[in-house]
């Protein structure tokens, strides 16, 4: 017997063709939860998701759920310098928030019970080391969540203790008096898993030149500090799970909202939120698998704003809430070629809480507090047609208090040809009933009017996408969508003599339609990159385009493998001009992440944000009376990070 030796071009190629291979099956693997609440392949799954995993985001050098959420197509982030935003598809209305997304952490709703905001960055008490991946549901969701899942649905999903055993602990120092502490834990047994984790963080902010605000020189100093502490705390047990998010943000503001002082020191807002949950998941029984979940929750919100030179007038802001939601699912599979999935849910509010008043000399200009109760019932039918094709119909009947039920059905035909390509075709319709802030909030007419017979936004959706994974471990993805919006809710101003005081109402529709289309690559080598391209066209009934909606946007990142201890990872992010007070022009990002690595426990990175200090503008908010509103210029930080 003879043995062939083979060469080293050979051993070449049969390496490539293995990492090729474990590429393949790493795309074809990847699972999600949000489309249907429960874990379903992401080539199956009921709708158009783009999902980031850990290590790219790890790689990257993302801090928080907004950064690694801009890396994903057709999502552009705002900042008012007060408060985030995000941009689905060439809507962000300015001054939203974000109140036509459903946000969750786990499956669990974040969106609170003033604003319904779900905003993405130091807001949410979740910071990106935490987070296993994050899923990004394109369209309408309203047929398994209900209201706010107008746009789509971000499912966060965090780190189990299996998943980062150990202590991690990470520092930071940075630009602009940037400091940050974060920590997390993981241990996992046979049938049990503890997670635990904690960020301190905090920013002096920029000094700003806005001469618009009228100060002496022009520059706005030492009033754009932020500060935050999040926790997440959970544990599992066999069925049973416990969790708790909590976080507290603080944020001064530079840009003199509602004809505040400008460049006076103490206009600042204080979020803080809670989310509390105890679930039971038993897992599949037969051809039975049932959940349940309790959750409390709770948010305070605290302005505070500075009027007039000298004496100064003290406005004080304030709203609370505190809400319960039980949910109940069940899933069933006892019927040949179908998975049927039912589930009910009650989420009730006590007592909303909205005040405003000013301090000195005590005045009292808002008192309101109302109850809200919410009940919806659900089904979703999973048909397999053939070995090929497959049928998924959803319907959810919800009523809100106050408002008549609202029906939103879905409809999902996907063909799949081989096991590495997919071709969906969908219809949905979605609602959103006002929040209490849209409905209730009313000053005497000093900022905001109280809305009268405000009815629910309703919105219509078909898309059709396609993805497909090449053997090379190369995946593709298109996706084309056309939705109307009616009854959508918006600020008016009230009267012809001044713009100051607003009103919420409903305006009329909007029509989004675009296309987006992706590739990305990864090997077992340690290089991955991604790069998309999105059109957009967001206009409103009379055929204008929309605020703060680009025409489009081309993004995309690149990841090298460990060299010499060395990893660099980029990410760039190209966003067409926008109209707004004044037209904000085309905008280019770069970030830089170049990570050491001192041994197999201890790293070291530097981190360059707008790497190549481009001036870059949002459009302005309603609430302040700047034309646009500027963005972090440059700024750098250090990393370390070790792990027991």
């Amino acid at each position: 017997m003879s043995t062939l030796a083979l060469t080293p071009a050979a051993q070449a190629a049969s390496a490539a063709d293995a990492s090729d291979d474990q590429a393949l099956e790493a795309l074809l693997k990847r699972e999600v939860q949000g489309p249907s609440r429960y874990a379903q392949s992401l080539m199956d799954a009921p709708a158009s998701v783009s999902v980031l995993e850990r290590g790219v985001s790890d790689a990257l050098g993302h801090q928080t759920v907004g950064d690694q959420l801009a890396r994903l197509p057709g999502v552009y982030l705002g900042n008012s310098r007060t408060y985030s935003s995000l941009g689905l598809r060439g809507f962000n209305r300015p001054g939203d928030y974000s109140a036509r997304l459903l946000m969750a952490i786990d499956g669990q709703r974040v969106n609170d019970a003033i604003y319904d905001q779900g905003l993405p960055q130091l807001e949410l008490p979740i910071v990106a080391e935490w987070v296993k991946r994050v899923e990004l549901v394109h369209g309408p969701g309203s047929s398994i969540y209900g209201s706010n899942a107008l746009l789509g649905v971000v499912n966060v999903v965090t780190l189990n203790g299996a998943d980062a055993p150990g202590l991690t602990a990470q520092g930071s120092v940075g630009d602009n008096g940037m400091r940050r502490a974060e920590m997390h834990y993981g241990a996992a047994a046979a049938d049990s898993d503890l997670f635990i984790g904690l960020n301190l963080q905090r920013t002096a902010g920029e000094d700003l030149f806005l001469p618009e605000l009228g100060t002496a020189d022009g520059w706005v100093r030492g009033l754009d500090g932020e500060r935050q502490v999040a926790l997440l705390a959970k544990y599992r047990n066999g069925p049973w799970r416990v969790a708790l998010n909590a976080v507290r943000r603080d944020k001064d503001a530079a840009t003199a909202p509602y004809g505040t002082e400008p460049g006076a020191p103490g206009t600042h807002y204080t979020d803080s939120l809670v989310l509390g949950e105890l679930s039971y998941d038993e897992g599949w029984q037969g051809d039975v698998r049932r959940s349940a979940r309790l959750s409390v929750a709770g948010y305070e919100f605290l302005g505070s704003y500075v009027f007039g030179p000298v004496p100064q007038l003290v406005n004080k802001d304030e709203a609370r809430a505190q809400w319960t939601t039980l949910e109940a699912r069940m899933l069933w599979r006892g019927l040949l070629n179908h998975q049927l999935m039912f589930g009910a849910e009650l989420r009730t509010s006590p007592q909303g809480l909205q005040r405003n008043y000013d301090v000195d000399p005590y005045a009292l200009r808002l008192d309101s507090r109302v109850t809200q109760d919410a009940a919806g019932v659900y089904a979703q039918d999973q048909w397999r047609l053939s070995s090929v094709l497959q049928l998924t119909t959803g319907l959810r009947l919800d009523h809100v208090r106050g408002f008549a039920p609202a029906m939103s059905p879905r409809a999902v035909l996907a063909l799949r040809p081989d096991e590495r390509e997919s071709f969906k075709l969908m219809w949905a319709q979605s609602f959103r009933t006002p929040n209490l802030y849209e409905r209730f909030y009313d000053d005497g007419g000093v900022s905001q009017l109280r809305s009268n017979d405000l009815k629910p936004e309703r919105l219509n959706s078909v898309e059709a996408a396609w993805e497909y994974v090449l053997h090379s471990g190369h995946a593709l993805s298109a996706n084309a969508y056309y939705t109307r919006m009616n009854r959508l809710i918006e600020q008016q101003p009230v009267g012809s003599e001044s713009e100051a005081v607003v009103q919420y109402r409903n305006v009329g529709s909007v029509r989004l339609r675009g296309v987006d289309v992706g590739v990305e690559k990864r090997a077992t080598d340690g290089w991955l990159w991604h790069i998309s391209a999105s059109w957009m066209d967001g206009r409103d009934d009379a055929g204008q385009r929309l605020s703060n909606s680009p025409s489009w946007m081309f993004k995309g990142d690149l990841v090298s493998p460990v060299w010499q201890r060395w990893q660099l990872g980029t990410e760039w992010n190209l966003l067409g001009r926008r109209s707004g007070r004044v037209e904000v022009p085309t905008s280019a990002l770069v970030n830089a992440h170049l990570r050491y690595h001192v041994d197999p426990r201890q790293s070291l990175a530097l981190h360059l944000s707008n790497a190549l200090d481009r001036r870059i503008f949002d459009p302005s908010t309603p609430d302040t009376s700047l034309s646009a509103i500027p963005q972090p210029r440059r700024a750098w930080r250090l990393d370390w990070r070790f792990t027991l």
